[in-house]
């Protein structure tokens, strides 16, 4: 029978021993100890913020929401006017208040005791322009019907009787708005003139993805926003209307978490519902394991934009920002009984990790394990 010399073994204790402390799982574990977590921020070349979670932290994030259709076009928060662009075709009425007028063609319709007259259809050309007879050329495009109108209008004022003009839109091309992705009809969807809502636009372009996966990138102008199409749904406040010009993209993107270390189930989980909590997400993995869990080492890992960013790091650091984001790790000790109240307001979003440090004990009751199986450097 061969016997370690108990040097050796000493040695090799201390060795674990050291792996252990030194923050990352010297063991075929489920990741970095606390301690590695935390001293690994601390240094210059460090790949993430370290954000230790307080009711400051969850009032912060709480405030600054998650991105937001509402919020980001504020100023479309009502039916956009129609405005009149290049290659609409638009219907042109003008009324004399009595017959004689520069109108008159001894046949006149009436209308309420008027005498009016209906112009050839007028399509806007290519330099926003339109002609109207004994009135001339106008600045067409740019304008809505009713501007329109006054300016034809106040150009007729000295050769017709009262003029009034009323402008209608045969076919009004700028009205519309483009949808595509997982719909059975994309392309240009017709808006109405007293507006349409996101919704509605996208049940009449004929939405094809499941509620739970979709996903809404709108772009308008310059300015990009994606959020879940359950956000839309169970928010009202986030079903804004569409505007001209908009362009909608309906994603298939699975909305998921994964949380890993010292949970009951380590696994990829997928968001169900709007708002859900990370200590609904902790449940649905299982929660904490009691025997391997660390309570102050449970982590949150996240991409947050520069702006939230810069609102949870100090001044003088300089933020880590990548083509994701900037990652930010935040940190909840869950031996503070106020940490619960923190995860029940903290929600779970799209690529969130929740990792949950084992404790040192459990990383050195497991190496002691191996030492006393004689399976350490094959002794």
């Amino acid at each position: 029978m061969k016997y370690t010399p108990l040097k050796t073994l000493f040695t090799a204790a201390v060795f674990g021993l050291n792996f252990a402390l030194s923050g990352c799982s010297f063991l075929a574990g489920v990741g970095p100890l606390t301690a590695g977590v935390t001293s690994e921020s601390q240094k210059e070349d460090a790949g993430y913020h370290l954000v230790p979670v307080s009711d400051a932290v969850v009032q912060f994030l709480a405030d600054a929401g998650e991105p937001s259709l509402s919020e980001s076009f504020e100023v479309r928060s009502a039916p956009v006017e129609q405005r009149i662009v290049v290659g609409d075709r638009l219907g042109i009425t003008i009324f004399e208040s009595a017959p004689g007028g520069l109108f008159f063609n001894g046949i006149p319709g009436e209308v309420s005791g008027a005498r009016q007259v209906v112009l050839p259809t007028q399509t806007v050309d290519q330099n926003g322009m339109i002609e109207v007879p004994y009135a001339g050329r106008f600045k067409a495009s740019g304008n809505s019907p009713s501007v329109l109108s006054e300016l034809i209008e106040e150009r007729l004022s000295d050769r017709a009787i009262d003029p009034q003009v009323i402008i209608g839109l045969d076919s009004y091309s700028a009205n519309s708005a483009t949808v595509l992705g997982e719909v059975s009809g994309t392309g240009s969807v017709e808006l109405s003139p007293r507006g349409d809502r996101l919704l509605t636009v996208l049940g009449n372009a004929g939405l094809a993805a499941n509620e739970t996966e979709a996903v809404i990138r709108l772009v308008r102008d310059d300015y990009i926003v994606t959020v879940p199409l359950r956000t839309i749904i169970n928010n009202p406040a986030e079903n804004i209307y569409v505007a001209p010009g908009d362009t909608i993209f309906v994603l298939s993107k699975p909305q998921v978490f994964n949380a890993l270390g010292a949970v009951a189930t380590p696994g990829q989980y997928t968001i169900t519902f709007a708002e859900q909590s990370i200590a609904g997400a902790l449940s649905v993995a299982g929660g904490l394991s009691s025997a391997l869990a660390d309570r102050s080492g449970v982590f949150l890992f996240r991409f947050e934009n520069p702006e939230v960013a810069r609102g949870l790091v100090s001044d003088d650091q300089e933020l880590r920002v990548t083509r994701s984001g900037v990652p930010i790790v935040y940190q909840i000790n869950m031996s503070d009984p106020n940490s619960f109240f923190w995860l029940e307001q903290m929600t779970v979003r799209d690529s969130d990790m929740i990792y949950v440090a084992q404790t040192i004990t459990t990383e050195l009751d497991q190496f002691a394990s191996i030492v006393a199986r004689g399976r350490l450097f094959g002794l």
